[in-house]
């Protein structure tokens, strides 16, 4: 709405005073009469500390418009020995701006005798003298009228306030200003809103008018290092049609909605009344018109807007669902059942929105649903689908340190709340004030700022309170939040895994059930396909760049196929290959320069099978047929400068080769290997045996054994530098041991994210999953409920981890740690 141009004005206030200020009422009787922005200064030495040290101001003064009120008041910095004063800003034409300072103090400027380029002139006007100051590029005229130093950037508006000092004319708004204002804190605004369209236009463009919005707002300022406050009153005109007026003889509620939308949100409106039939009733005071559709909406006690991925969403809260209920099942053409919501689609030409255009626009919605006493508007289905899918599963924005943070510092009962981020300032910006004010917010570096604005309805003005304010974690540290939850028909074959969106980096989720479905499900929750398959995937998919132009596919074997898909789950030919016989292990990806250019390698039986990236087979291996059955995928280590392949043979064998096959590392003895993976630790190929054993080869083709006394069913996961072990209820991460509760424990699982290490391990019996850091030292309200091994990620490269694991055999959840 266009409240949030006063944001500008906040900042643009700020920015400009460098001065200072009086208090008493006669000081009114020297102000222009057009003065329409005024900044009342009661500390000026505190006031300058504050401004140098705000990060908000120092970051947006370099960026019009705020650098032309800078620039217009520059010379006051010239000034000395000033402890209060008042700036006023005027518009002197069509063109230009002009400030005047008016202050007690005795007029001093710094340095006077060492500055070189001056100039001083004196000359009389009405009895008074005016005299002309020029330093350097910088003009100021003075003169001392009615006990006040006043000094202003025009000559012309000097004389004008001369003129009119017999009979002044003073702003009654203004006039309670002085009355009202905090004279604890260091500066107070006001701001003529419905006379102040002419500087706005010449402080921005006149490509917007805000003038409609009320009458006049009177600001105290705390300034922080990292945050701006504003606190007072918003004051309108019954007899106009301001658009506060809608709310005049309303009481404000308690914002609710957040609750519902999406932790994704740029943006938050609310707009709030204990009655709808008042807020209809203001309509008409306010040139817009009522229609019968506007008793529909007699239940509705708040409005909600927002916007997801582009699209907006609106959100009716009520206190009685019934009316608007039989009108949308009158409206609607079609309904389907999504997570046990309904989902209506809406005729087109259905007029339900009219009655909200003041506040919502020319606008209308297809689809809708209802969460409790809520509706819920949006243009698609999707979007829908993807608001319920959060909601359910506790992702929504009111959980938010964004939300948070402003929460912290407004009231619970609003009539008009906003709370948005940068991204979501700049968009209300650009749609209902300025675009030239929302590029220089787009060039600023306010990305990790909140952006709040409230108004409260209480006999007939508005409280009224705005933050611009570093977003906080505190309230979401050491915390562990639902993201999402996906619930299938039939129970899952394969663990969950973090894939890969190659359109924007973040991650998505793939999984197949028990029937051989396929699925591919979005960073929300949403499944974006789904693809039977003839059998069970092996081991992990691994995903590629078969095209070398950023776009991957997932490569995988089943039993008895070797499968590479794209992105919409399309087979990538010639990578639908089918083996007799069955029995294949999971597949194994090489790419031993990092440049995409692949060796497939598929395994059955005794036999070796090296594709490169166009399905063909690699003639130059000579390694097709080991000396015994292949337990499992071979793995490709790099040491140095040279390739290492491994294979673990079934007759106790382990194969060391180089790229072409031929052995690079002769190991003589034979083990009895456990179910782990071969793993490359402290540069030696580690692994253990099922009689307990940890061994290490070299690439010298020594051996070093180690016997830990491990149970068969023990389990280890490595990196270069990590190594973490699973023994019956006992964890050792490095050289450190933890004793967990007795149960059944999977193999650990190291994840390296955002440069921190974490190991993970689940109790299947008991059914928790815990969660450490490389130091052994449990991350915050771990173990959760879980019986599955979990995968890990950051899935919107926002430097957060999540997780992802089976919560039951037929669904997976999704949970964010803070």
């Amino acid at each position: 709405m266009r409240h949030t141009v006063l944001y500008a004005l906040i900042i643009v206030s700020c920015i400009t005073c460098t001065t200072k200020v009086t208090t008493e009422n006669s000081i009114l009787d020297v102000f222009p009469n057009n003065a329409t922005l005024v900044f009342k200064i009661n500390d000026f030495e505190s006031l300058k500390d504050e401004l140098t040290t705000n990060e908000v101001l120092q970051n947006l003064k370099s960026l019009e418009p705020f650098k032309k009120i800078a620039n217009e008041i520059q010379p006051l910095e010239f000034l000395a020995d000033q402890s209060k004063g008042v700036i006023a800003i005027s518009p002197v034409d069509s063109v230009n701006i002009a400030y005047t300072y008016i202050s007690n103090d005795s007029l001093s400027f710094k340095n006077w005798e060492g500055l070189t380029n001056k100039s001083v002139e004196t000359h009389s006007y009405h009895n008074l003298n005016i005299t002309k100051y020029q330093i350097d590029e910088s003009l100021l005229y003075s003169s001392f009228v009615e006990n006040y130093w006043v000094t202003c950037s025009s000559e012309k508006l000097l004389q004008q306030l001369i003129d009119a000092i017999d009979s002044p004319k003073i702003n009654s708004s203004l006039k309670k200003f002085y009355t009202v204002s905090n004279k604890e804190k260091v500066l107070n605004i006001w701001f003529d809103i419905e006379q102040g369209e002419r500087l706005i236009n010449l402080i921005l463009t006149p490509d917007q008018s805000i003038s409609n919005f009320a009458s006049s707002i009177s600001l105290d300022v705390t300034l922080n290092d990292t945050e701006i406050l504003l606190n007072g009153v918003t004051e309108t005109n019954i007899e106009t049609n301001h658009f506060l007026n809608l709310f005049n003889t309303t009481n404000p509620i308690q914002n609710k909605t957040a609750t519902l939308i999406p932790s994704e949100a740029h943006y938050y409106k609310s707009f709030g009344f204990d009655d709808f039939k008042k807020f209809s009733k203001n309509k008409i005071t306010t040139n817009y018109t009522t229609t019968i559709l506007d008793s529909l909406l007699n239940t509705v006690e708040e409005i909600g807007l927002t916007e997801v991925g582009g699209e907006k969403i609106l959100l009716l809260r009520t206190y009685g669902t019934a009316t608007l209920l039989d009108y949308i099942n009158d409206e609607k053409i079609s309904t389907e059942e999504y997570s046990e919501n309904e989902i209506w689609e809406l005729k087109s030409n259905n007029e339900l929105f009219k009655p909200l255009e003041p506040i919502i626009g020319a606008t209308s919605f297809t689809y809708s649903s209802i969460i409790e006493n809520t509706f819920l508007f949006s243009k698609t289905k999707s979007t829908l689908e993807s608001l319920l899918t959060k909601y359910k599963s506790g992702d929504t924005f009111n959980k938010t340190s964004l939300y948070k943070t402003a929460e912290n510092k407004l009231t619970s009962a609003s009539s008009i709340l906003t709370i948005s981020n940068l991204k979501g300032t700049i968009e209300i910006l650009e749609e209902t004030v300025s675009k030239s004010l929302s590029n220089s917010f787009d060039k600023s570096n306010l990305n990790d700022y909140v952006f709040g604005s409230q108004f409260i309805a209480d006999d007939g003005f508005y409280h009224s309170n705005f933050l611009i304010k570093k977003i906080t974690e505190e309230d979401e540290q050491n915390t562990v939040t639902p993201v999402f939850n996906v619930q299938f028909n039939t129970d899952l074959a394969i663990l969950p895994q973090f894939v890969t969106n190659h359109n924007n980096r973040k991650k998505e989720i793939i999984v197949q059930d028990q029937e051989n479905n396929l699925y591919l499900i979005s960073n929300s929750g949403k499944i974006l396909w789904k693809k039977q398959l003839s059998g069970t995937i092996q081991g992990k998919i691994q995903q590629v760049d078969l095209y070398k132009n950023g776009k991957l596919q997932f490569a995988f074997t089943t039993n008895n196929e070797f499968l590479i898909l794209d992105r919409n789950g399309n087979e990538v030919k010639p990578f639908a290959m089918k083996f007799s016989g069955g029995n294949l292990n999971p597949l194994a990806v090489f790419d031993y320069e990092n440049k995409q250019n692949y060796r497939f390698v598929v395994t059955q039986n005794e036999k070796v099978f090296m594709y490169n990236s166009k399905g063909n087979i690699v003639k130059g291996f000579k390694y097709d047929s080991a000396e015994a059955n292949i337990l499992d995928a071979p793995k490709h280590f790099r040491i140095g400068q040279k390739d290492y392949l491994v294979f673990k043979l079934e007759n106790g064998q382990l194969k060391i080769t180089d790229r072409v096959g031929n052995t690079r590392v002769t190991v003589k003895d034979k083990f009895s290997f456990s179910d782990n993976d071969i793993k490359l630790y402290q540069n030696k190929f580690t692994f253990t045996s099922l009689d307990g054993n940890l061994f290490q080869i070299d690439t010298k083709e020594g051996i070093s054994s180690n016997n830990l006394n491990l149970a068969k069913d023990h389990g280890i996961d490595a990196t270069t530098r990590t190594l973490a072990i699973m023994n019956d209820n006992i964890l050792q991460i490095r050289d450190k041991k933890i004793q967990l509760e007795l149960g059944v424990y999977s193999k650990p699982t190291i994840f390296y994210l955002n440069d921190k290490i974490y190991v993970s391990v689940t109790d299947i019996q008991n059914q928790k999953i815990y969660l450490f850091d490389s130091q052994a030292v449990s991350i915050p309200n771990f173990p959760i409920y879980g019986n599955s091994v979990i995968d890990m990620a950051d899935i919107n490269n926002n430097k957060k981890a999540e997780l992802v694991f089976k919560d039951q055999e037929n669904t997976i959840q999704v949970l964010k740690i803070r």
